[in-house]
């Protein structure tokens, strides 16, 4: 390969001189040859023999006008600013030495300078290191903290090996304040938190702390009629929901909506896992217990890393997802790629719409100090502390996700062939984690261990692990090739420890400019943050990257650069190899960044950006979409404000008169509230779940700028969960129960309920009826002791003294089967069934399990589990278990082996087990073998 390039680069060299000797025009007292295009000396023979004796070839023209016209209609763009350059340092040199031999000399280096500059970027890409621009203005000084600050932007990004930036992005001084802090602007006749944050007086002293502080219930007495409800727990870990979102960086900010506000309502949710209600804070719209494990269908399987780079770019939001391999990913040789995924979710949340959400106290200061007007380096900061958007909806749980990099040359080393792969990755994660698999398949886990480099059993890989005991993660990044089980064992210990620390996944984002309200000119200040959020983003996109060769995507995260490269190449600069499937050369165009928003003209502003990062050349694609972007120089939305507020923008013009929010109520809300209350205009009210309205829906903002209201109350629909005595058990549990929903009452095992309460049901009064209060467990009778040495089978039980026949509905989970039971008709049933089908009389032929149609596996309990497996009840799922771990005592059965002609005496397990295992098991009698 090597060699290869050098002799690309000498006949590289050799076309250059050519062209130069060939292609530019004679000066005076030259003439060009009529047969060949050589510049002779006037008078001087064409014959190339003649030439070279005369030595009448060292006399080429350097540069004229005319010839540097023709080599800028010859030379491509990339070549011509370098030819240019040494074009008038010869030229400088020539001035300057009259010698025919230094002249020539001085030829013969422009013409090899140039070549040379042509091929070193095909050679070699020198490292750049990052550099800061210029710190920007101070901003305002805050009139509470009394500091300043002010910003600077990276002006060269670190690319090719270069070094990242290092430092920070603001700078923060102490000054004295000109203005006063806006936190001590009053409430009206709202309440004032200690804060400054301003609430509804109908949330003062309703039992819940709607003041991040407790301000609000301080002093209330000890009535407790006006609480608003019975219970003040949360779910576990809800904070969470509340949480900025910075998208450049993938993380969780500090908390933008106040998650221990209710808002006056009483909603709960029940757990079934937990048997606990918790009560929803005021944010959350919708809140689910629902424990699901995604672990089998989700590994992905990708033929390079600019596939898996293209595919995670194009699902990604705004910018690249920082939960994905995009860094660890390698460049410097031929992969293929497989990621293998488990995701556990523990509950899934949805948060309310922008306009019903509290904000926390803290992110509500920093819009109070925010200026009115615009200055970057004031919304980076709180851009930088709260993140670029807010959680709309997503998932409390944990997810580990593997990076397996399969060398081609290891694939073809262990003779695995496409056919092989294409049947086998699906099943590496199986074998990694459960058990050895077929040998087909060990060829492919024999070349991911070898393209690891890993000699040993231990391989280390790449993992990303979001949740769970952070101190799992060393051993979760290192497999044991010859011991699956000890490495499932591993997951599954992070597994279980997600509900300790889970975090949020499966999020869905909207832009943290959606929540700025309830302070001072907010209409104002978010349009600012809008684009100040804009800006933000923008300075980590990758037009600010230098190209990539053959046609490489540059990637920016942080301060740095970085190429993905085509199927073919390979290297920091994308610079080693050529792009499968393309013309060599071929350099396919890539926009500029956009360009600032001009001045208006004709009622319009426009920014402009080119297609020259690189510019398309030797027939590679131009850029696709616009370029140049317009929008009216008069926003709507300003025009907007400055009527409504007008004393934001230092307008002498008087505002409408308005009204302030509509006063809350309890377990009700608002329907389609909005940022201005006009005198005249009307809203409405509904109630949460569970409640209905009472009185009028309506109010009205009055001439004196007071809301109008009639009596109105949200009233229970619902019976609550019924008060039980101790050890009653209710069924079905839920937050709450409509009129008509019955219960049934039970006990555990070993004690009876009395028959008359055995269910109860919620009446139109809202009530139980019979009361649950009378309800009690007794102790169950005693059951005669077995006569001793008498066991009875799987489908039996003890009778007085001796076995009888169970019912089909009283068997427990057992191995199922296929049989043909009368007018030959198959069904699944399993072990037990059968037999106590038998017991009762009834006839059956087992067949071939291909006979049956098999019901769909799903996990719903423990329960599901079958003889021969483990139930794993953090990943909601059930497991092989090793045949010599099955307990002596399951019941025996008869199989057939091998050809099928011996049977043989194995037990339910055992069979069960080998049946996990992929093993086909014919089991011929739910007997011991005769």
């Amino acid at each position: 390969m090597t060699s290869g390039l050098s002799l690309l680069r000498a006949v590289m060299v050799f076309m250059l001189l050519l062209f130069l000797y060939l292609f530019t025009e004679c000066g005076m007292s030259w003439q060009r040859c009529r047969r060949t295009p050589r510049c002779v000396s006037v008078g001087s023979s064409c014959d190339v023999f003649t030439l070279w004796r005369s030595k009448e070839w060292r006399h080429l023209p350097v540069e004229s006008e005319n010839s540097r016209k023709t080599v800028r209609r010859r030379l491509p763009d990339t070549l011509l600013a370098g030819y240019m350059s040494l074009s008038a340092i010869v030229l400088v040199q020539r001035r300057r030495l009259n010698s025919e031999e230094h002249i020539m000399k001085l030829n013969l280096a422009a013409a090899l300078a140039l070549s040379l500059a042509f091929i070193s970027p095909v050679c070699c890409q020198q490292p750049v290191n990052c550099r800061w621009g210029p710190y920007g203005d101070w901003s305002e000084c805050d009139g509470c903290t009394s500091t300043k600050v002010r910003t600077r932007h990276v002006e060269v990004f670190a690319q090719f090996g270069g070094v990242p930036c290092s430092g920070e992005a603001t700078q923060t001084q102490t000054c004295v304040p000109q203005k006063r802090c806006p936190l001590e602007a009053g409430c009206g006749d709202r309440f004032r938190c200690t804060s400054g944050q301003c609430i509804s007086q109908s949330l003062v002293c309703n039992g819940d702390q709607d003041c991040e502080d407790g301000l609000d219930e301080r002093n209330c007495g000890e009535d407790n009629s006006l609480a608003t409800c019975d219970l003040d727990k949360t779910p576990p870990n809800s904070d969470f929901t509340g949480r900025g979102y910075d998208v450049l960086t993938g993380k969780l900010r500090a908390g933008v909506i106040n998650t221990r506000s209710f808002g006056g309502q009483c909603r709960k949710v029940f757990s079934g896992d937990h048997k606990v209600l918790y009560r929803l804070p005021h944010n959350i719209l919708r809140y689910n217990f629902e424990v699901t494990v995604d672990n089998d269908e989700s590994d992905e399987s990708y033929e390079s890393s600019w596939s898996y780079m293209q595919h995670i770019q194009s699902n990604a939001f705004l910018v690249h997802d920082r939960r994905t391999f995009h860094k660890e990913v390698t460049n410097n040789k031929a992969y293929r790629l497989i990621i293998l995924k488990n995701k556990v979710e523990l509950a899934q949340f949805q948060n309310s719409a922008p306009q019903y959400l509290t904000l926390a106290e803290g992110f509500w200061k920093a819009l109070s100090l925010l200026p009115l007007t615009y200055d970057y380096s004031a919304y980076h900061q709180v851009l930088q502390k709260y993140g670029t958007h807010y959680l709309s909806e997503g998932s409390l749980g944990g997810e580990y996700q593997a990076l397996l990099e399969l060398d081609r040359q290891a694939l073809a080393s262990t003779s695995t062939t496409d056919i092989d792969y294409q049947r086998c990755w699906r099943k590496v994660k199986r074998r990694f984690f459960r058990k050895k698999v077929k040998t087909v398949c060990e060829k492919l886990t024999k070349s991911v261990s070898s393209s690891h480099g890993s000699s040993v059993n231990k391989m280390p890989i790449k993992v990303n692990v979001f949740g769970g005991d952070i101190g799992l993660i060393g051993a979760l990044s290192v497999l044991d090739l010859e011991n699956p089980e000890a490495n499932g064992e591993v997951y599954d210990n992070w597994a279980s420890s997600v509900k300790d620390f889970p975090e949020v996944i499966n999020q869905k984002l909207r832009p943290l400019y959606e929540l700025v309200k309830e302070v001072q000119c907010a209409g104002l200040k978010k349009l600012h943050l809008k684009r100040a959020t804009e800006e933000y983003l923008a300075e980590e996109h990758p037009c600010h990257c230098q190209p990539c060769q053959n046609n490489g995507q540059p990637l920016l995260t942080g301060s740095e650069c970085r190429c993905v490269c085509r199927p073919g190449t390979s290297g920091r600069a994308c610079e080693n190899g050529a792009v499968i499937g393309e013309q060599p050369g071929v350099i396919h165009g890539s926009w500029s960044c956009w360009s600032s928003w001009g001045s208006c003209s004709g009622g319009q502003r426009s920014r402009t950006r080119s297609c020259n990062n690189p510019a398309p050349s030797r027939g590679g694609q131009h850029c696709t979409g616009l370029q140049v972007e317009q929008k009216p120089c008069d926003d709507p939305d300003i025009q907007y404000l400055q009527m409504m507020e007008p004393q934001c923008f230092s307008l002498s013009v008087t505002p409408p008169k308005t009204c302030g929010p509509p006063p809350n109520l309890r377990n009700g809300f608002v329907q389609n509230p909005r940022d201005f209350y006009l005198v005249g205009n009307t809203v409405e009210y509904s109630c949460v779940d569970w409640y209905y309205l009472s009185g009028n829906a309506v109010a009205t903002c009055a001439e004196n700028q007071k809301w109008t209201t009639g009596t109105r109350v949200c009233k229970s629909s619902t019976c609550g969960i019924p008060s039980l005595n101790n050890l009653v058990v209710a069924t079905p549990t839920k937050q709450a129960y409509e009129i008509g929903d019955s219960v049934s009452l039970s006990c555990p095992e070993g004690s009876v309920i009395d028959r008359e309460v055995s269910e109860i049901i919620c009446t139109p009064s809202l009530q139980w009826s019979p009361s649950p209060a009378v309800a009690h467990c007794t102790a169950a009778p005693t059951a005669p002791s077995p006569p001793s040495g008498l066991t009875c089978k799987l489908w039996e039980t003890l009778g007085k003294n001796e076995c009888v026949c169970k019912m089909p509905n009283q068997c427990t989970t057992s191995l199922q089967l296929c049989a043909t039971l009368r007018a030959n008709r198959n069904m699944v049933l399993d072990v037990c069934k059968l037999g106590a089908l038998r017991c009762m009389g009834r006839n059956f032929v087992l067949t071939s399990d291909s006979d049956c149609r098999w019901p769909e596996k799903k996990f719903t309990s423990c329960e599901d589990c079958q003889p021969g497996t483990i139930c794993q009840e953090a990943e909601r799922k059930c497991v092989c278990r090793n045949a010599s771990e099955c307990p002596k005592d399951s019941t025996p059965l008869c199989v057939s082996s091998g050809d099928g002609s011996t049977h043989v005496t194995t037990t339910e397990c055992e069979a069960g087990a080998r049946r996990c295992a992929g093993e086909q098991v014919n089991v011929i009698s739910i007997d011991p073998c005769q």
